[in-house]
């Protein structure tokens, strides 16, 4: 293989490696959005558990009070 045919298929795999790296990239940063997302809903499942276990704590405070 010619000087130059060596010399393009390396410009080639560099274009590939940075192709590859930028989605490896992108990648990362959804999973830490998701990652975030979750923790998220979780906050929001837990409060509302929390919510409903105040009111039903106040109905028995009211059946027996």
């Amino acid at each position: 293989m010619s000087l130059e045919g060596q010399f393009d298929n390396h410009k080639k795999r560099i274009a590939i490696t940075r192709k590859l790296m930028e989605n490896a990239r992108q990648r990362i940063k959804l999973s830490l959005e998701l990652e975030k997302e979750l923790e998220n809903l979780e906050l929001q499942r837990r409060m509302r558990q929390l919510e409903l276990e105040s009111k039903l704590l106040k109905q028995q405070e009211k059946e027996l009070g």
